[in-house]
């Protein structure tokens, strides 16, 4: 089964995608009969390409990775930008890594939106068209018999949205809560070590783990996107980011994350989707949780996210220090999910 690919954005976690779609060839072919042809890639600051044979990934990942134009690879054209690329390609699956906008997902939308039009299945690891477009999107997909499947948009590959899909059929999910930012967790706890707010931003963004703007972390609107995405996917909501109760960890000082401690607690972001009557309450805010439960356990980079629900309790998802390599993983995972679909179809 041959699968073509074409890549709008190229950051780091495409790249390690790439790397991983090179490493994995050989199993793809034998374990699932998969091969893979990659048709074209767009970025923001290193040009556009498209090619009638084949983009060598592990070129293009070289090319990207010394700042160079990816105008000279190998058998490509030039192509405009990433909706022309969308409009030209010969691609059965779109991968859309763009960087996050929180005010309204855009472009982001827009090239799924067209991508999805044209008959090309999307996955994407951008949270924004999960929270500010959900049910259009989802229901061009449909409408259009393609995929869009978006894994990697909140706590990285771990598998939330598989899990309640292919996991718990018949179940509810009522609520939610959970840590869902790596930025302000790893924040907080190296301040419960001693550090100040400053020096622990500074180690998240040595890390790599800040969104391009650290205050879209810091101020809550990371996690409110993702609380927002979760409630659309999973609950059946129609929100916005706009409609989460949200307050950050600006201001939060060492003396009251050492004080909480002092007291067998811990301050962390908390994501909350709570059923009150008929009515869906979203928040995100600083909250003191017990050290010993799930939340309070989730330290430095790890998120966690508990799933409260009708017929089988409250069943916890535990991240452990994810990275890049976990959120390539659920793009892998996205595009088996989309051959097995269409192999039984």
């Amino acid at each position: 089964m041959e699968v073509k690919l074409a890549f709008v954005g190229f950051g780091n976690v495409a790249r390690a995608f790439a790397r991983m779609l090179e490493s994995r060839r050989a199993l793809l072919d034998s374990r699932y009969s998969i091969q893979i042809r990659v048709k074209g890639i767009a970025t923001a600051r290193h040009g556009s390409i498209i090619t009638p044979t084949e983009i060598d990934l592990l070129e293009v990942v070289d090319l990207v990775e010394r700042g160079q134009s990816l105008v000279s690879t190998n058998g490509a054209s030039e192509c405009a930008d990433s909706l022309g690329l969308i409009e030209r390609c010969d691609a059965d699956v779109v991968f859309e890594t763009s960087p996050l906008n929180p005010t309204d997902g855009e472009p982001a939308v827009s090239y799924i939106r067209r991508a999805l039009e044209r008959g090309i299945s999307v996955v994407t690891a951008n949270k924004g068209p999960i929270a500010f477009a959900y049910r259009e999107l989802a229901g061009l997909a449909k409408q259009r018999a393609v995929h869009f499947r978006f894994e990697g948009t909140v706590m990285d590959g771990a598998p939330v949205f598989n899990l309640a899909e292919l996991c718990l059929p018949g179940v509810k999910v009522t609520g939610f809560s959970g840590v869902l930012n790596s930025t302000t967790n790893l924040v907080l706890t190296r301040m419960e070590e001693g550090a100040s707010f400053d020096q622990a931003l500074e180690e998240a963004r040595a890390l790599g783990v800040t969104e391009a703007d650290s205050a879209h972390d810091i101020d809550g609107w990371d996690a409110a996107v993702k609380t927002v995405a979760l409630a659309n996917v999973l609950m059946n909501a129609d929100a916005r980011p706009n409609d989460v109760s949200r307050r950050g960890i600006r201001g939060i000082t060492v003396q009251e994350v050492k004080a909480a401690g002092q007291s067998s607690r811990a301050t962390r972001l908390v994501s909350r989707a709570e059923l009150i009557g008929s009515e869906l309450k979203l928040s995100v805010a600083p909250e003191q949780v017990a050290s010993a439960s799930p939340m309070g356990a989730a330290r430095g980079t790890s998120n966690v996210l508990v799933l409260n629900t009708d017929l089988m309790g409250d069943i916890a998802i535990f991240e452990t220090d994810p990275g890049v390599q976990q959120t390539a993983y659920a793009l892998l995972s996205d595009l088996l999910t989309i051959c097995a679909s269409v192999r039984n179809s």
